[in-house]
C-alpha cells in the first residue's frame, strides 16, 4: 500500500507538487550535507598533511623548564627500543631586518630531523648546512620583513634574552644577537609561516646559550611506538617527562577543526529538519485526500496498526529513496571536483575533497532518523485523526 501511494499520482495536484517538493528537498539537502563534509573532510587533511610533516610522532619533553638535560641512560633507553630520535630546541627571538622586526620561534633541529619532510614544502632555496649559520623562514614572515634568499649584504639578526644580573646601560646587556641569513623560505600554513623559523641545533644552540647535552625536546620521526614501548618509556623517563603523540601535540587545531565540523553537521541537520516538513505537510495532505479510501479499508477488515504502518513505511520510504539519489549525486559532484577541479581556491589549488565512509553513514543515519520521526509523527496523526472521524 505504500508503495502504491508513493509511486501512484493523487487526485489532488497539491499534493503530487508536495510530494515531489518533499522527496526534491531530501535529495538537495542529502547531497549538500554530502558534499560538504566530504568538502571539510578534504580541508582537514589538506591542513593535517602540512602539519604532519614537521610534528614528530613522539614527542618528549620535560615538565618543567625549557630544556632537560639528555644523558647516556636516556640514549640507552631509546636505542635499546630501537628508536631514531631528533634533537630539537625552540624557543622565542626577535627577528630583526632593517626597520622590520617580527617575534618569531626558532625550532633548531639536528640531523637527524628528516630534512626530506619539509623540503617539499620549501617554497624557495635549500635547507640550511649542518653546522651552518642560516636559517629557513616562512613566506608569510619572510614577505613581512623582506627578506631575500642568501643576502649576504642584508643580514637578518636574531635577539634573545640574555640571562645575568646587575645593572643595565644598555640593550647589549640585557639581549643576545647572532647575525644569519636565510637560505630558504618554506611555506606550511599561514600561521607557521609567520610564526616559526629553523637552524641547525648547534646554531640555536650558541644562540640560546645552551650548556653540553641540553635539549628541549627528544623527536621520533616515522617510527610507530606502540603503548608498550610508551610505557616502558615512561617508566625510565620518570614523572618530569611528557609523552606526545601527533594529536596531542596539536590539542588546539584538531579541537578547533572538530568544533567547526560539528557547527556544520548541525547547520545541515538544520536543513535536512527544514526539508521533511515538506514530507510531512505533503504526507498530512494525503491522509485528508485519503481519508474516505482508508474508511473504506478499515471497514474491510484493515486494523488500526496497520492503518498506521502505511503512512510510516510511505514517510520512510521517501526519506529512504531521497537519500540514496542524493548521495548517488553527491558522489557524482565529488568525482568530478576531484577529476576536473570545477571549484578552485586558488588559480592553481582546487578545493580539497575527501571521500570518508563515516561521511556517508553520517549523511544516512541523520536523514533516516529524522525522516523515521517525521513519518511516526504522520503515522500518529493519521491514527488519531482517521480513527475519530470514523467513530464519528
Amino acid at each position: 500500500m505504500s508503495l502504491r501511494y508513493f509511486f501512484t499520482k493523487n487526485k489532488n495536484s497539491a499534493i503530487n507538487y508536495m510530494s515531489i517538493l518533499a522527496l526534491t528537498g531530501v535529495i538537495v539537502s542529502s547531497t549538500a550535507m554530502l558534499v560538504v563534509l566530504s568538502g571539510f573532510s578534504g580541508l582537514k587533511d589538506y591542513s593535517l598533511e602540512f602539519i604532519s610533516n614537521i610534528t614528530p610522532d613522539l614527542k618528549i619533553s620535560s615538565k618543567e623548564g625549557k630544556g632537560f638535560v639528555y644523558n647516556d641512560k636516556m640514549k640507552r633507553v631509546l636505542q635499546e627500543n630501537g628508536l631514531l630520535v631528533s634533537k630539537s630546541y625552540e624557543d622565542k627571538v626577535l627577528m630583526s631586518l632593517g626597520n622590520n622586526n617580527q617575534i618569531v620561534s626558532l625550532k633548531s633541529i639536528d640531523k637527524n630531523f628528516p630534512k626530506e619532510k619539509i623540503e617539499s614544502l620549501l617554497y624557495e632555496g635549500l635547507w640550511p648546512e649542518l653546522e651552518g649559520d642560516e636559517i629557513v623562514v616562512g613566506w608569510e614572515n619572510a614577505y613581512g620583513l623582506g627578506v631575500a634568499i642568501n643576502d649576504n649584504l642584508n643580514p637578518i639578526t636574531l635577539y634573545v634574552p640574555k640571562a645575568g644580573k646587575g645593572q643595565v646601560f644598555s640593550a647589549s646587556d640585557i639581549l643576545k644577537s647572532k647575525k644569519t641569513i636565510a637560505s630558504g623560505i618554506f611555506s606550511i600554513n599561514s600561521e607557521l609561516n609567520n610564526s616559526l623559523i629553523f637552524s641547525d641545533f648547534n646554531f640555536g644552540k650558541e644562540l640560546f646559550g645552551l650548556k653540553d647535552g641540553v635539549v628541549g625536546s627528544l623527536d621520533v620521526y616515522d617510527q610507530f611506538v606502540s603503548k608498550k614501548t610508551l610505557a616502558l618509556l615512561s617508566k625510565e623517563f620518570g614523572d618530569g617527562f611528557v609523552f606526545e603523540n601527533k594529536i596531542e601535540q596539536n590539542r588546539s587545531l584538531y579541537k578547533m577543526l572538530n568544533t567547526e565540523q560539528a557547527v556544520i553537521y548541525l547547520i545541515f541537520a538544520l536543513i535536512v529538519t527544514i526539508a521533511l516538513f515538506n514530507m510531512f505537510g505533503a504526507l498530512i495532505m494525503m491522509i485528508l485526500e485519503k481519508k474516505n479510501n482508508l474508511k473504506t479499508l478499515i471497514i474491510l477488515g484493515l486494523t488500526e496498526k496497520k492503518m498506521s504502518r502505511i503512512f510510516l513505511y510511505q514517510g520512510l520510504l521517501i526519506s529512504v529513496v531521497g537519500c540514496l539519489i542524493g548521495l548517488l549525486i553527491g558522489v557524482i559532484l565529488l568525482f568530478l571536483q576531484q577529476k576536473f577541479s570545477l571549484l578552485m581556491i586558488t588559480s592553481s589549488l582546487a578545493y580539497p575533497v575527501s571521500y570518508e565512509v563515516i561521511n556517508f553513514f553520517i549523511v544516512f543515519g541523520t536523514i533516516l532518523s529524522l525522516g523515521a520521526m517525521a513519518s511516526f509523527a504522520t503515522s500518529y496523526y493519521a491514527k488519531r485523526h482517521v480513527m475519530k472521524t470514523f467513530e464519528q
